[in-house]
């Protein structure tokens, strides 16, 4: 499964990228008058979204009345969670476009929650033009195709180069010296902590960052595969596993990180995913595990320049080298018909979400590169959705005219992925905050006692979480 994942890359700034553009030329006649539905959309802004949001979208369905005249758009504002769709789903309710996260389609399409919109992609002649990539992910095992992309991230670690400089970890041609392995990370944090006085790592340790932040940590101490934090097993009943000798190993890692390395931020217990951009920005800290959509965080947002930040690849551990994949796509109520899957791709069309081109899209991207380039926020490659060579090569084209980077602070990232030296990994398939909030605080408990019981308190929050299992899914 991991290989689908290696095309998710910036898919965050393609969406950037096709927002910008705004609606598309106004057609001067109906694309199709006989075309006739009704489509609700979930993804319509909510009522507190601010007014040039709720204008934009306005915008969309004006030009969707001119296009398609017999199909009428219900706004339909949805905040999707998996245990509120379910019902949802199986009760016929479910709005006709809807935005889950990359946990979740290959547990709805199997579940028979979703509809099929392969034909209607076939239809706009972009099916084709839809990445292999994404197949697995978004399809059936027939290849039946039940979604598509929004946006997406991979996780890697972001880098001040001006603390690895002050610590004597640069190469001699004046690249910072990363880490390739999470051992190495810890020793180069502690080298960090005692040259420069500053935290080598900001781990944000609140809510349920930490234990996001953790199962990539996980996969790398080898929480795959048998030994899954989470697992269905023959009976189809979800199991939590959080005590396997992997994910105790993982948990020790994290404990060493505080007392025996002592390379964390002091305030890690109340530092978010703010507070941890933050800290690398302003030179309080040296490393952030972060992903390739918020590189614009610590520069332009937080002041550190581009040529003194970098982006790696995401540390090896002892099992392996894995990164998070993650983002958000859109998929379909099960009982959508033929027509309004037709409907609801004219609508993506649209709103800028296929592999078309025009003079506003272009003009779109543009200005969106302009604006990252000119607020000091890297410009980097971005890698596409789609294998429509004349849109990539557009887009490619445009980002290389706007490019303010020295690419040697940013290839082993991009190339980790484009070269499958790292495996890619979704987030954990069902019910993955709660999951993430339970382990945050068994993290808490070992950053703050030293010698605390890993055992214990993984035992304590795989009981709590097996018992979520339990009340939410295994009894439906």
């Amino acid at each position: 499964m991991n290989r689908f994942f290696r095309m998710i890359s910036l898919l965050l700034a393609l969406c950037c990228l096709l927002n910008a553009a705004g609606v598309s030329a106004i057609a001067e006649e109906a694309v199709d008058a006989d075309l006739t539905c009704t489509i609700t959309l979930g993804n319509w802004p909510a009522d507190t979204a601010p007014d040039a949001e709720k204008a934009l979208f306005e915008g969309y369905r004006a030009e969707m009345a001119k296009q398609y005249p017999n199909v009428t758009l219900v706004p339909d504002y949805y905040s999707y969670t998996l245990s509120n769709y379910v019902p949802m789903a199986k009760a016929g309710t479910a709005p006709s476009i809807f935005q889950p996260p990359f946990t979740d389609p290959q547990l709805l399409i199997s579940q028979h929650l979703v509809g099929d919109v392969t034909d209607a992609l076939s239809e706009f002649g972009v099916l084709d033009k839809f990445s292999p990539s994404y197949v697995e992910m978004l399809a059936d095992e027939n290849g039946r195709i039940y979604g598509l992309p929004r946006d997406g991230y991979v996780l890697g670690m972001h880098i001040n180069i001006n603390l690895f400089r002050e610590a004597g970890l640069m190469t001699e041609d004046g690249l910072p010296k990363y880490p390739t392995t999470l051992q190495e990370l810890a020793e180069y944090g502690q080298i960090i902590r005692e040259k420069t006085g500053k935290a080598g790592l900001v781990f944000p340790a609140s809510e349920t960052y930490g234990g996001w932040l953790f199962t990539n940590i996980a996969w790398n101490f080898g929480c795959v595969g048998d030994s899954a934090l989470e697992y269905q097993d023959e009976d189809g009943r979800w199991i939590c596993n959080f005590t396997s000798p992997e994910c105790v190993a993982a948990m020790e890692y994290m404990r060493d990180l505080r007392w025996k390395y002592d390379i964390l931020n002091a305030d890690a217990t109340t530092t978010d995913w703010a507070g941890a951009h933050s800290l690398l920005g302003t030179g309080e800290a040296a490393m952030n595990f972060a992903a390739d959509d918020s590189v614009d965080q610590p520069t332009a947002n937080k002041g550190l320049a581009v040529e003194d930040f970098a982006l790696i690849p995401f540390p090896a551990g002892p099992a392996g080298r894995y990164a998070l994949a993650g983002g958000t796509c859109y998929m379909f109520a099960p009982n959508i018909s033929a027509d309004q899957g037709k409907a609801l791709m004219a609508y993506l069309k649209i709103i800028g979400k296929l592999p078309f081109l025009d003079d506003e899209i272009i003009a779109g991207m543009r200005a969106d590169y302009a604006a990252k380039r000119d607020r000091g926020a890297p410009v980097l490659p971005a890698i596409s959705a789609w294998s429509d060579a004349d849109y990539n090569a557009a887009k490619q084209a445009i980002i290389e005219e706007y490019s303010n980077v020295d690419m040697r602070l940013y290839n082993d990232f991009f190339d980790s992925i484009s070269e499958g030296t790292i495996a890619l990994r979704s987030e954990e398939p069902v019910f993955a905050q709660q999951l993430y909030r339970e382990l945050t605080a068994v993290i808490q408990r070992m950053i703050t006692r030293e010698g605390a019981d890993v055992v214990k308190a993984l035992t304590k929050a795989q009981e709590s979480f097996q018992e979520y299992l339990d009340d939410e899914i295994n009894d439906f």
